[in-house]
């Protein structure tokens, strides 16, 4: 209980960084712990737009620093502003390196975000509550027969499109009851920098070591932003 109530002040207290004064000046919460790289949190009266539950994977492909706050500009999942586009995000400051990966949660829409040391107008951002390094997946050992490996897959995709496969790896996000299916990203340690997504009516969790059975498909658009070069679809788990 008292972990729950922690979990949601933190993602309470987000807020606009300088929504009063704008800029870099905006009082700051410095994070509880000695793992400042995992969280950013904001003073303010605004409650941020997505929960620790709704996690976001992307690269950062430039930072920029100021006294007291990181800016990235990032790439992949939660590009709502301008789909497939990279964007930029606000946090704490702390030594983030662009071509890194990393996983955000709790995050707040700003337009017209002044940055005053940079003397710079963001059109488009979210300041962030949460962020880490993404975790690579240790290298899993089969224990199905027949399994493929995800990097097998991902290079060899025409070769599978159409054609019933195995797999096996780690549940590292899961959407549940989208489009009258769940959507289950894997990964199995030989291809982490490919967002491998299942589609299935099974329920799994997250952390949860599963092997599957599925259809492997190319070039698929559900429509609502959901356009995959590679999934496999209608995945069944193997007992």
């Amino acid at each position: 209980m008292r972990n729950s109530i922690l979990i949601c002040f933190k993602l309470l207290v987000i807020s606009a960084l300088f929504l009063f004064g704008c800029g870099d000046e905006g009082k700051v919460i410095e994070p509880n712990g000695s793992d400042a790289s995992r969280t950013g949190i904001f003073t303010g009266d605004k409650s941020p737009e997505s929960s620790k539950n709704e996690s976001y994977q992307v690269k950062a492909i430039e930072v920029l620093q100021t006294s007291k706050y990181s800016y990235l500009k990032v790439e992949g999942e939660g590009d709502g502003l301008s789909v497939g586009e990279p964007y930029w995000i606000a946090t704490l400051k702390n030594d983030f390196i662009a071509g890194e990966e990393y996983v955000y949660t709790g995050r707040l829409f700003m337009e017209d975000f002044e940055s005053k040391e940079f003397g710079r107008v963001f059109d488009q951002i979210y300041l962030v509550s949460f962020i880490e390094k993404a975790n690579k997946t240790a290298p899993v050992t089969a224990t199905v027969e027949g399994v493929l490996s995800l990097a097998d897959i991902v290079s060899n995709a025409a070769r599978f499109s159409g054609k019933k496969v195995k797999v096996q790896g780690e549940v590292v996000k899961v959407n549940d009851a989208i489009m009258n299916r769940n959507w289950i990203h894997l990964a199995d340690g030989s291809a982490d920098d490919y967002d491998f997504v299942i589609t299935s009516e099974e329920s799994v969790s997250v952390g949860q070591a599963v092997a599957f059975e599925g259809l492997i498909s190319t070039n698929r658009d559900f429509g609502a932003g959901y356009k995959y070069e590679l999934l496999m679809e209608d995945a069944v788990t193997i007992k």
